[in-house]
């Protein structure tokens, strides 16, 4: 039996995608080579890089490249679960997911319990279910317009979509590129 592997390798064409529709939703395109908090007050650096970030922080594109890859990759790992092989485009909206709410909320999630039990159109429908995010310390409903963070409820819209393959990677990073910086408005 051929060993199923559901991750984003590093150089593959996969990554290639991933890490341009990641990076132009994390930051609208934007190369950021000095660290800001983004507006969860989370430190950030590239184009979404959050791990081992500290204030007054500066890098190289080199250097962004290489944590973008090494984060896309890491954040796909949810993915190795699922027994059978997803495709190409399952693949991108749950990294994608995967990489904006973090690896340990993805991997528990009704979306990941779905997709693990064959149910893909139902795993891709619970992308929804993460729309809720902590704008100014207080808990908000993302899907409503007026909860400042409505960005959010658009990227999992697109990610539902990509994943139940009404849009095609293309068309996601041009939607994901109308977004506001991370997502928020």
């Amino acid at each position: 039996m051929k060993a199923v592997r559901n991750t984003v390798a590093v150089g593959s064409s996969l990554m290639l995608l991933a890490a341009s529709m990641i990076g132009q939703l994390e930051s609208s395109g934007r190369m950021l080579l000095t660290s800001y908090q983004d507006a969860g007050g989370v430190w950030t650096i590239c184009d979404g890089i959050t791990k081992g970030v500290t204030p007054g922080m500066t890098v190289t594109p080199e250097w962004c490249a290489r944590a973008k890859a090494g984060e896309i990759e890491a954040h796909s790992q949810p993915l190795a679960t699922v027994p059978y092989q997803l495709p190409g485009h399952v693949i991108l909206a749950m990294t994608d997911l995967c990489y904006n709410v973090g690896t340990g909320a993805c991997a528990s999630s009704t979306a990941m319990r779905q997709l693990k039990a064959n149910k893909r159109e139902q795993a891709c429908d619970a992308i929804l279910l993460f729309k809720f995010s902590m704008v100014r310390n207080q808990r908000a409903d993302c899907s409503k317009s007026s909860s400042g963070c409505y960005g959010i409820w658009t990227r999992r819209q697109i990610e539902r979509s990509l994943c139940r393959n009404e849009l095609t990677p293309a068309q996601a990073k041009l939607l994901f590129k109308d977004l506001p910086l991370g997502g928020l408005e």
